[in-house]
Formats: structure tokens, sequence, C-alpha cells
């Protein structure tokens, strides 16, 4: 459903008559969707030329307890809307050409940016930070789950005290018992910023004064104000899902640099590993 078409199905279902000063807020919301699912009550009013009151008004006429609620789902709609939009977009554009060339050409645009966008020095004071840290928990849950997991389970082989937390159950309560001020947290928070990572890693800064890195793809992450650090990635995709390949390229940048780091260590418990799976028959061989 478009923006349009939601604000006017709203305002037609309302027991309530919109006045004339609501209208203007409903355009502005029409105009500039995005935007507004940010923005405060007053500015918004500020902006259209009205009362912060009007605005609230005009959410709690559309049958809204809060202007927040208006927001939220209004956001929603723009996230489900630009889901379709990418599909249509996807299928024109593979209909010009091939979906592989096309994949990869993106892909690789994405891994540039992401590149530019990191700030090396801020790179290396996480790996020192990892290296040192009591415990470092990595956080990624629905679409995010490959990304914390692939980042748990190579950095707890090769240092012994990660854990990746892809679930909303015992591992993020064991988390949230376990961690403190000498403890890392990862988060990784895409767009639509899943609201139990959200509210961990909140928690995990502000009770526990665990140092909190965010790796995200909007400026707009709700996580970024209570972050120590911050990394952006780019998430563009010829599909209706967003592109996790550079978020996935940052993680093994930060593998190969711990590697590197704490080659002792590394190594020392690598060749554990390796001589249980041998022992075990872990892996099978001819």
């Amino acid at each position: 459903m478009s923006i349009e078409n939601f604000i006017v199905d709203k305002i037609k279902t309302s027991s309530h008559n919109i006045t004339k000063s609501q209208k203007l807020v409903a355009d502005f919301l029409v105009k500039n969707s995005e935007k507004a699912t940010y923005m405060t009550a007053n500015q918004i009013g500020m902006d259209v030329g009205v009362s912060e009151t009007t605005v609230i008004r005009f959410a709690l006429s559309l049958g809204y307890k809060r202007f927040s609620d208006l927001q939220d789902e209004l956001r929603q709609t723009i996230i489900g809307d630009r889901t379709v939009q990418n599909l249509q977009k996807a299928n024109s554009k593979v209909g010009e050409s091939s979906a592989l060339s096309l994949s990869f050409q993106q892909d690789t645009q994405n891994l540039h940016k992401t590149l530019e966008q990191i700030d090396v020095a801020k790179f290396n004071e996480v790996v020192n930070l990892i290296g040192e840290a009591n415990h470092t928990f990595i956080i990624g849950l629905r679409s995010s789950l490959a990304d914390a997991y692939y980042l748990g389970f190579s950095l707890n082989a090769m240092i012994g005290n990660v854990k990746a937390i892809t679930n909303a159950g015992m591992d993020l309560e064991d988390c949230l018992l376990k961690a403190d001020e000498g403890s890392v947290v990862i988060g990784f928070v895409f767009t639509r910023f899943t609201s139990q990572t959200v509210e961990a890693m909140r928690y995990l800064k502000a009770e526990k004064n665990c140092k909190v890195i965010t790796i995200t793809d909007s400026v707009r992450c709700p996580t970024i104000p209570f972050s120590d650090y911050l990394f952006l990635t780019e998430i563009e995709s010829i599909t209706p899902m967003e592109s996790h390949v550079a978020s996935m390229a940052l993680s093994n940048a930060l593998i190969s640099a711990i590697g590197q780091k704490q080659k002792d260590k590394v190594e020392e418990n690598l060749n554990t590993l390796e001589r249980y799976f041998n022992k075990a028959e872990v892996f099978f061989e001819k």
C-alpha cells in the first residue's frame, strides 16, 4: 500500500472530522513520509506551520493513542511498500540482464562503499577491545542471525570467550546475567531494527557498563546513541531482501585482524580443537 493510500484510508475510516490544519499535517506525512517517522511532533508542526498539539490531535483523530503509534505504523508501511518496490525493480533489472552478474556487481559496490566508511583507527581499537575482553557477546536476531553466528563461531574457536546470541531465549538471558564492565557487546542491527536486540544492547550498556559496538546500515539505528563504536555497512540488493555481503566482509576483517593480534592464543586454541576433531572423527575422511 502506498503512503498516500495509507493516510487517505485512515482519514476515511476516522470517526472524527479532520480540520484544515490537520489536513496540512496529513499532506506533510504523505510528501515526507520517511523523514516524518523520525521527527518529533513539534518538529513536524514547525515545518508545517501548525502547533505541536495539532500534530498530536491528528494522530488521535485517526484512532492512535500516541503520535509515536502513528509513526510506528507509518514506518512499517514504508518498509512493506519498499519491499514490493524492490521486488518490482529487481524483476525489471533481471529481465534486462543476468541475475548472476547484477548481483555480483551490486555486492561489489556495497563492499567498496562500506570500506570507504570504516575508520581504520576505530576498527583497530575494536580489535584490541575484543582481544582484551572478559567475554564478547555477539547479538543478531532474525535476518542478522547468520552474521552473528558466523562471527561468533569463528572468534570463539580462535580466542575461546565469545558467544553468538541468535535467539531471544536462554542464550540472551545468559548474556544479560554474565556480562560485566569487562565485556564487549557487538550488535548486528539492520533496518527494521529488531526490538529485542535494541533493548538488550541498551540494557547491557546502561546496567552492565559493557562496551557496545553497533554494525548497521542506517544512521537512524536506535542503538547508535549508546554505542561506543559504530560501523556502517551497505545492504543494497537486487532482491527484496537486503544483502549482508559487506557485513560478512567486515566480520572477516575482524577475524583476520584478531588472528594476527592474538597469534599464540589462536594457534593454541585451534590446535586443541584439531586434536579433538581427529580423535572424535568429527569430519568425514575416506
